[in-house]
């Protein structure tokens, strides 16, 4: 049985009408009437009663339609499942979990090019959960996220780490420490980066940890605005110490956050597709 005329059975089932199905399928009514007698002779029985009024469909008619639709539900995953796995040959798609771009060696995605020049790559940077539910559901091949993964689902390896920072102005009773702990930061104003990020998550995990809910003054999408408004002297910044070659900005500091969640980047892969030799070999330029 062709799926195709089974489609167009259930679309003259759904009208009622050689016609009207025919205008939706762009078909002319005669092939459709052809196409709906070659379905009633390969399964030997009747699907509809012709009237005057329209089709209208037999008990088996409308048992073979609804049979039908988890049958074709389930053709359409297998072929979705089957472009995928073509695709995997031709294309790997990667995501970078927001602010991990700061740090990430993208030489090493020119090494992966030249070892497998046949294959197309594509990336993009999205929130940290919004890759990690692409990797697990499948539509995205790797990510690279910020945080460590506790998921038997997920193959993932930690690739760097640094702590987070406070970003101090001159003046501020904190500017000549060595360190504050989170708890210190419970009357502070503070500058973050927004909730598309990471370490905005982890602040607020680690300042509940210590029975607060911290006051944030401004949140921002660009690291750098968080020195600006600093400077400013609008509240603290918070910030991972990921900017080791740019220079501090007149009248700062940078001291580190005591008690804070580390700032890790780990690779993620689903579990059952480590060994898909594209995947494998990105893995491998980056796991030790």
């Amino acid at each position: 049985m062709d799926t195709k005329d089974l489609r167009f059975f259930r679309q003259v089932y759904e009208e009622r009408s050689i016609h009207k199905a025919s205008k939706l399928l762009f078909i002319t009514p005669q092939g459709l009437s052809k196409i709906i007698r070659h379905l009633e002779e390969e399964l030997g029985t009747c699907l509809f009663e012709r009237l005057a009024n329209g089709m209208v469909p037999t008990e088996s008619g409308t048992y073979l339609y609804e049979n039908s639709t988890p049958l074709l539900e389930q053709f359409d995953e297998i072929m979705i499942g089957l472009r995928q796995i073509q695709d995997r040959d031709q294309k790997l798609k990667i995501g970078f979990s927001c602010g991990v771009l700061n740090v990430f060696p993208l030489q090493k995605l020119e090494e992966y090019q030249k070892q497998y020049s046949h294959i197309r790559l594509q990336w993009e940077e999205a929130a940290n959960q919004e890759i990690i539910r692409q990797v697990r559901q499948g539509s995205m091949d790797i990510g690279f996220v910020i945080g460590q993964m506790a998921d038997p689902k997920l193959w993932s390896r930690e690739m760097f780490c640094r702590k987070m920072n406070v970003v101090v102005y001159e003046g501020h009773p904190f500017y000549e420490r060595e360190s504050v702990s989170v708890e210190e930061l419970r009357d502070e104003p503070l500058i973050t980066l927004n909730e598309a990020y990471y370490s905005y998550h982890s602040l607020l995990q680690r300042c509940r940890d210590f029975g607060f809910t911290p006051c944030i003054a401004a949140k921002t999408m660009e690291s750098r605005i968080i020195y600006h408004l600093c400077r400013q002297r609008i509240g603290l910044g918070i910030d991972a110490d990921i900017h080791q070659d740019k220079p501090m900005p007149d009248g700062l500091r940078m001291i580190e956050l005591r008690d804070s969640i580390p700032w890790k980047i780990s690779m993620i892969i689903r579990s059952d597709r480590t060994k898909e030799k594209a995947v494998r070999g990105m893995a491998e330029l980056f796991v030790e």
